[in-house]
């Protein structure tokens, strides 16, 4: 059975798109070919690979990857989580099959309490996991993915 090509697309391939990357591998079932990029990709957010350890998703060898290195590419879904990279992609992936977008905003860091920041982080990954529930019904709520009701 060939695997459905997923592209995950933000602003700097840091925090929401491996967040989706890292959740969508997981819990996919081997159904799905994944990949993430950003617009202008920076090495992967501490805090991202934190909360993404909690739920026993490894992260930290994320490699920070560009889109324009998948230019051209059929995806058969393509899913931007900031509005930042949403008309930059509908142009370099012509070709996919389906759009997804919602915008989520990356917690802010500065001036904060860590257990603030990590908090915030948490909320901005269920967040991102149940939406993924809905596009990817397949994928289940589990003991480490939240439920509906476990948000507030």
């Amino acid at each position: 059975m060939k695997k459905e090509r997923v592209i995950f697309i933000c602003s700097f391939n840091s925090v929401r798109s491996p967040i989706a990357e890292g959740v969508l591998q997981q819990k996919g079932g081997g159904r799905y070919a994944v990949v993430s990029a950003g617009v202008a990709p920076i090495r992967v957010n501490p805090f991202a690979v934190r909360v993404m350890q909690e739920l026993k998703i490894d992260i930290s060898d994320h490699k920070p990857a560009s889109l324009y290195q998948y230019r051209n590419e059929n995806f058969d879904y393509a899913i931007t989580l900031c509005d930042n990279a949403r008309s930059v992609a509908e142009e370099m992936l012509p070709n996919s099959d389906r759009f997804f977008h919602r915008n989520f905003v990356t917690p802010p860091e500065i001036g904060r309490a860590r257990d603030e920041t990590l908090a915030d982080f948490r909320k901005l990954r269920d967040e991102i996991a149940l939406w993924l529930i809905e596009i990817f019904p397949e994928i289940s709520p589990d003991q480490n993915l939240p439920s509906r009701k476990g948000i507030a």
